[in-house]
């Protein structure tokens, strides 16, 4: 990277109720090697009394505190406001349960500044457990039937993903997007809440006309799963019903956004076959508020307004 030209980032970083998390990410931005980054920390309204540790721990953090939670659109959305009105010239949305190494924001920041006509880059990332196995190295997309999937989750990293490539979409875990393609395009749309908000915002700058790209020379690493699947085993299982809910609707929401009219038609047969297979089978294993989460899903995803 030019020595000279360092660009300004804003790291945003939503934490509810996960302390330890977040700390650990904290320390691990804290020994990052690029230096002209300023960590801006959203609170969705926590009650473990994770946010005066942290600005104990971090006293050069930027806080911004939600008295309620507002999911991960909102909360990022609230960063993303702070961050448009001081000028950063990118910003990188980072899950606040990854660990990243000290030099994975250089190749970032070095492909945004010679080519222009890319929205957003992702690095490589790992299993934060399993630090030999892919979590997410770029997003693939099945246009007909509106489908998307995480490249390479689970597999063990042979190097078979170490080269760049262009992607259909990048996760919200880690994207560094430039400032004046949020401007463009919009913040991220906060009728989702949470799940495919980022496979939406990915399609949406391709609709402007930007490429996304994937850099494994920039690798983090990911708990995954720390805020949705519970440690305790219920009769529900580990996955909360309101996961499903989300997780069904947002679905929905993402094929009435970008489908055409042969996709529209292809995807919800395909979602519609698909929700009811599940629906049979957690009926069989006595899975009923997980039943009235997908079912509401499925009608509020058909139904309620989806955009803003």
């Amino acid at each position: 990277m030019d020595p000279k030209s360092h660009p300004s980032v804003a790291i945003i970083i939503v934490n509810w109720n996960g302390y330890a998390l977040t700390q650990a990410c904290l320390i691990s931005l804290s020994k990052v090697s690029y230096k002209n980054f300023k960590v801006i920390l959203v609170d969705n309204g926590s009650v473990d009394g994770s946010v005066p540790k942290l600005k104990s721990d971090f006293p050069d953090t930027a806080f911004i505190e939600s008295k309620t939670n507002l999911g991960f659109t909102g909360g990022n959305n609230l960063g993303m406001k702070w961050a448009l009105g001081k000028s950063f010239d990118n910003i990188l949305l980072l899950n606040n349960d990854t660990l990243v190494e000290p030099d994975f924001l250089e190749p970032l920041i070095d492909y945004l500044n010679r080519n222009p006509s890319y929205a957003a880059v992702q690095p490589k990332i790992m299993f934060e457990k399993e630090r030999n196995k892919i979590w997410n190295a770029g997003g693939g997309y099945f246009r007909w039937l509106e489908m998307s999937w995480s490249i390479g989750i689970g597999k063990e990293d042979l190097g078979q993903y170490q080269t760049e490539k262009d992607t259909k979409w990048i996760t919200g875990c880690a994207i560094l997007i430039r400032t004046k393609v949020i401007k463009e395009i919009g913040l991220l749309d906060e009728r989702f809440f949470a799940y495919y908000e980022d496979v939406d915002w990915s399609l949406r700058m391709r609709k402007y006309g930007y490429s996304l790209r994937y850099l494994p020379q920039s690798k983090i690493y990911h708990v995954a799963g720390a805020s949705s699947i519970k440690t305790i085993k219920t009769k529900e299982g580990t996955i909360p019903p309101i996961i499903h809910y989300y997780r069904t609707r947002n679905h929905l929401f993402l094929i009435r956004n970008h489908a055409n009219p042969i996709s529209f038609v292809l995807s919800l047969l395909y979602q519609t076959i698909k929700n009811a297979a599940f629906v049979l089978y957690l009926t069989m294993r006595g899975r009923f508020n997980k039943v009235k989460a997908i079912l509401k899903g499925h009608y509020d995803g058909l139904f309620v307004k989806n955009k803003i």
